[in-house]
């Protein structure tokens, strides 16, 4: 009988030898935990995300300073409520507002304000300073411009399984080797501080990201009706001992903010895949078990799982390029992770002596 507690290996992603599992975990782990950097440099020195940055970048670059909900929605991958959220908590600050669209009586569009052009220039020093330190800072010449071939070389993947798709229909899984003859030139945008070659390995890293991770994500939901933070969720858990996890170890492991994080687990745990409770010895702690249930739907998840990453993330690249990418991933995301410890651990130090301040001035 298979126990189930075992902690899993590599061998749980059928089809994928280690070499290849560690160069799609260390890519994954890289884009995670630099996208939560930079999100923690702007709202550092600014109080902004990345999006939120993106969606006064836009509204700056249009003609007038103003956007259809819709058209930013769509832009930017969000649905419309969650546009309309985030332009009504940029409105209270004051960058922008809402007003109802001139040449579409039913429409409305966000305009940007005096605040929110001013904020824009010293957001993108911010920004291209962590781009500088957390991107580029770990990496040799020769790994930024692996970075940047090798992720263009996942979007081109991409981009011809998409064309193949609308001409022929979906076929069997082809390995795509593509050369870099036709590698772009550097972005021409603003990063003050970068150079091209920077500019270059900046842009395909983001892009890769942006476009696999939503398609890697559709094929899931389509699929097996998971996510893939779902997978990774689940996995983490199964191969905790015991097959459970504490909360704060899985927003680490994933880079998710606490809010992120609990609606996450809450979906799982109404699904019927996990169950909460508290922690032994401290009932304070969140801790979070996989059910036998959870464990059933995670084997032929992996499955599918594993297929994907070798469909729109290996197959695009030769091994030897894969794991090459991979090691450069591993450089940009330990240093990243070691710094988010750190973080963590200043809060809590912090959060500990406001308390025990708190406390004296009570028994004063």
């Amino acid at each position: 009988m298979q126990r189930h507690d075992r902690r899993r290996t590599g061998s749980d992603l059928p089809g994928l030898d280690l070499a290849e599992r560690q160069a799609w975990q260390h890519y994954l782990d890289a884009v995670l935990r630099f996208d939560a950097a930079l999100n923690r440099a702007l709202n550092a020195d600014h109080q902004l995300s990345v999006i939120d940055l993106r969606v006064l970048d836009i509204l700056a670059k249009s003609s007038d300073g103003s956007a259809r909900m819709g058209d930013l929605a769509e832009l930017l991958g969000a649905t419309r409520r969650q546009m309309t959220k985030r332009i009504d908590r940029l409105g209270e600050r004051g960058l922008v507002r809402r007003e109802p669209d001139p040449k579409d009586k039913r429409g409305v569009v966000a305009l940007l304000n005096d605040a929110g052009r001013t904020i824009i220039a010293p957001a993108i020093i911010s920004y291209a300073e962590a781009v500088s330190t957390y991107l580029l800072g770990s990496l040799s010449t020769r790994q930024i411009s692996t970075v940047a071939e090798n992720c263009w070389r996942i979007g081109e993947g991409l981009r011809l399984d998409e064309l193949r798709r609308t001409l022929v229909g979906a076929g069997p899984t082809v390995p795509v080797h593509i050369g870099a003859q036709a590698f772009p030139e550097a972005p021409t945008c603003y990063l003050p501080g970068v150079d091209d070659a920077g500019k270059r390995c900046w842009h395909q890293f983001m892009s890769s990201s942006a476009t696999l991770f939503p398609v890697l994500n559709a094929r899931l939901v389509e699929a097996i009706q998971l996510a893939l933070i779902d997978i990774l969720l689940l996995d983490l858990i199964a191969k905790s001992p015991g097959g459970t996890a504490p909360m704060s170890l899985l927003g680490k492991a994933c880079a998710l903010q606490p809010s992120r994080l609990t609606q996450q687990i809450s979906r799982l745990e109404s699904e019927g895949l996990v169950r909460r409770g508290p922690g032994q010895g401290d009932r304070r702690r969140v801790v979070v078990a996989i059910t036998l249930h959870g464990r059933v739907r995670l084997g032929p998840a992996l499955a599918f799982y594993a297929r994907e990453i070798r469909r729109h993330y290996l197959n695009p690249m030769s091994r030897q390029q894969a794991i090459a990418l991979g090691d450069a991933c591993r450089r940009i995301s330990v240093p990243l992770k070691a710094g988010a410890e750190r973080s963590v651990r200043a809060d809590r130090r912090s959060s500990a002596r406001v308390t025990a301040v708190e406390g004296d001035i009570g028994h004063r």
